[in-house]
């Protein structure tokens, strides 16, 4: 159920797109891990995960803080938690623990060392709003840690056209949907209306090439989740995304041209909260 405060996740909750969201973590995962430990994330800490979706990064945290620490993670799709207390279990993992619920009204008030997400912030209807409930729920001197998108300079060298088209589709579809992708340069601004400190923020990118890279299949399964806003809201016809063959046609391209293909970098923002 969508709201004024959480607007509807245009990715959909079918299982194609849970299993995307898994694929996204391990194709991201270095990138978060590098900056949640120079953001300060360490052994013992008690960390609230936010819009956990599959898990990934609540299970990243966890291997951070170690067995002396603990990680909550909540999701308000209460299917997406099911399958991820199913995923917890099956790994035997015993310092995590998932729950269902809207993560802008959590019945917590100053309990956690560190409070983290990944790819959130955008779908906040009233973002600053909600950065000022995240704050609520950690100590003084707590850790507050987004990661979204940033808009690439550029996507490939020399350039790819089927790459581009495919980002393009994308691009239409959160726009048309409302809600704004590119959301990590806009978190130090964020922040500071949420009586924040201003962040630390670091950038990085992956950036890929030849036929075994992963990206392909990585922005393909996003246009195959966004496919039926995509044909709804006239962006694009089934015929002319042609799913099925996407990823491969655009790997052929890339390949053919030797070509560097640049994903749309992950900004980190990390900042304290002020002591009481």
């Amino acid at each position: 159920m969508s709201t004024a405060e959480n607007p509807e996740y245009i990715l959909g909750h079918a299982a194609s797109e849970i299993d995307r969201l898994i694929r996204q973590a391990a194709f991201f995962g270095d990138l978060t891990a590098h900056t949640l430990k120079l953001a300060g994330l360490g052994p013992g800490m008690r960390v609230l995960d936010v819009g956990c979706g599959a898990g990934d990064v609540s299970l990243l945290a966890a291997s951070i803080v170690g067995p002396s620490g603990s990680v909550t993670g909540v999701d308000m799709n209460a299917d997406t938690v099911k399958l991820t207390q199913s995923r917890l279990e099956a790994a035997k993992i015993s310092n995590v623990t998932i729950e269902a619920g809207d993560i802008t009204r959590l019945p917590y008030a100053g309990e956690f060392d560190a409070l983290i997400g990944r790819l959130i912030v955008l779908y906040l209807g009233d973002p600053v709003a909600g950065m000022k409930a995240f704050r609520g729920y950690v100590k003084p001197g707590g850790l507050i840690y987004f990661q979204e998108f940033g808009r690439p300079p550029m996507t490939s060298i020399p350039a790819v056209p089927l790459y581009d088209q495919a980002r393009g589709w994308i691009e239409a579809a959160f726009e048309r949907g409302n809600i704004e992708l590119y959301m990590g340069m806009r978190l130090a601004g964020l922040y500071r209306a949420a009586g924040l400190p201003a962040p630390s923020m670091l950038g990085l990118s992956r950036i890929e090439t030849g036929p075994d890279s992963p990206a392909y299949e990585y922005l393909a399964q996003t246009v195959s989740s966004l496919l039926p806003l995509i044909e709804r809201t006239g962006v694009a016809t089934r015929d002319e995304v042609g799913i099925d063959t996407l990823a491969a046609r655009m790997r052929e391209q890339a390949v053919a041209a030797d070509a560097v293909v640049r994903v749309p970098e992950l900004i980190a923002a990390w900042t304290r909260v002020p002591p009481a």
